[in-house]
């Protein structure tokens, strides 16, 4: 509690409280009666939720021993997944020279190379002396 600042009273009643329109819809609304079995309905929830152990206390041993088979099999069948399949893919032979690519990738080349040329003649700047002159040659 602040002492520097003194305690103000709230008043009992608050005139804008009979403008506001929650307070309007409240007063509006109807009483609405529990059923005659809702007291009864009530206690027996509470006493089923009473009566339900949470999930560490329903362990048993057998569970426990199930979980642990199903974990095993599980990690034995990754293991045979992982040991059937090769670790190491076909090599892939890496002496194959321009001269052999197939033709589809030397279309791609041919197109890129129009493309380059076209973009330095439109902007000169964007490319050196030397990088053109590789360009044309």
């Amino acid at each position: 509690m602040n002492p520097n600042h003194p305690i103000q009273k709230l008043p009992d009643f608050d005139p804008d409280l009979e403008s506001d329109a929650i307070w309007n819809t409240l007063a509006e609304a109807t009483d609405l009666e529990p059923s005659p079995a809702f007291l009864q309905n009530t206690l027996r929830r509470v006493r089923l939720e009473a009566d339900s152990l949470p999930w560490w206390k329903s362990l048993t041993p057998r569970r426990v021993w199930t979980a642990s088979f199903a974990a095993l099999g599980t990690a034995a069948t990754v293991v045979a997944l992982i040991i059937s399949f090769p670790s190491d893919p076909t090599p892939v032979d890496r002496t194959t020279s321009v001269e052999t690519a197939p033709s589809q990738w030397t279309e791609l080349e041919d197109a890129l190379a129009s493309e380059v040329l076209t973009e330095a003649a439109e902007n000169p700047a964007m490319f050196s002396d030397q990088e053109i002159v590789a360009l044309l040659y």
